[in-house]
């Protein structure tokens, strides 16, 4: 099990009303995650960003800077905003976490995904440190 611990700007995204849309137009709530898949990979890699999982309509990404981490969020935020397709709630936050094989732990993670969950939609949310 290969596991390491850096510093790393941990973002979290989520789509604005999911979880109502797939209760229900199951169909369009699909459609939209596809698209919201298409629109994020490609902008997190152009900002050096490692995709790291899906939980459930939510993106968690890793980035060596915060720089790449909000240029990249800005630039899915007029992405998504161009699209009119559905709004996104992003959080970011730098911290100490652990990489295990293809995934991340500790309160880096947690703090990141505290932010996003308190973002206005539209909006990106950036902790202080």
């Amino acid at each position: 099990m290969s596991q390491s611990r850096q510093l790393a700007a941990i973002m979290f995204t989520d789509i604005v009303g999911y979880t109502a849309l797939m209760g229900s137009d199951e169909q369009k709530a699909f459609t939209i995650l596809i698209k919201n898949r298409a629109l994020q990979k490609p902008i997190i890699e152009q900002f050096n960003g490692r995709w790291i999982k899906e939980l459930g309509d939510g993106v968690m990404a890793s980035f060596n800077t915060v720089s790449d981490a909000v240029n990249a969020a800005i630039k899915i935020q007029e992405a998504c905003n161009a699209a009119k397709d559905f709004q996104l709630r992003i959080g970011i936050h730098l911290g100490e976490v652990v990489f295990e094989n293809d995934d991340v732990f500790g309160d880096g993670v947690n703090i990141a995904a505290r932010i996003q969950a308190v973002a206005k939609p539209g909006s990106i949310y950036v902790s202080e440190s």
